[in-house]
């Protein structure tokens, strides 16, 4: 893939990522090589050959979301970690490498959370998040 062909696929990524879902407002820093395929209400997915930053958004999550939240993620490189904050429980999940499961949300109740998806010298990455 061509150099400049490169930065049109990552601005256009990052342009996709600044959408008001009707669920809230999805806010990114990202820079890198990536692919987003798709930033949606309740899912998440994104592919790249190297990336740095993060996606969050501040939804209200029923119970039901709660218990379905799941992280599918293969990287070869890099850290990739899921943090959900609601008042003051943060807590931060790392899916690095390859994690396929539900994540934790005991600490949490149905309620409006943040939640943001960490990636730092993330390569290879393919990961999607989803809660709906």
């Amino acid at each position: 893939m061509s150099r400049m062909k490169k930065r049109f696929t990552a601005l256009v990524g990052i342009l996709a990522i600044l959408v008001v879902a009707t669920t809230g407002c999805v806010s990114s820093s990202l820079s890198g090589t990536m692919m987003i395929k798709s930033i949606m209400p309740g899912k998440w997915t994104i592919s790249a050959n190297s990336v740095n930053g993060h996606i969050s958004q501040k939804t209200v999550f029923s119970a039901d979301e709660l218990a379905a939240l799941h992280v599918k993620n293969s990287s070869s490189a890099g850290t990739v970690s899921l943090v959900l904050t609601q008042d003051d429980i943060n807590k931060t999940f790392d899916v690095s490498g390859t994690f396929d499961g539900y994540i934790d949300t005991s600490a949490f109740t149905p309620g409006k959370i943040t939640i943001r998806l960490n990636l730092e010298s993330a390569k290879d990455v393919n990961v999607s998040v989803k809660w709906k």
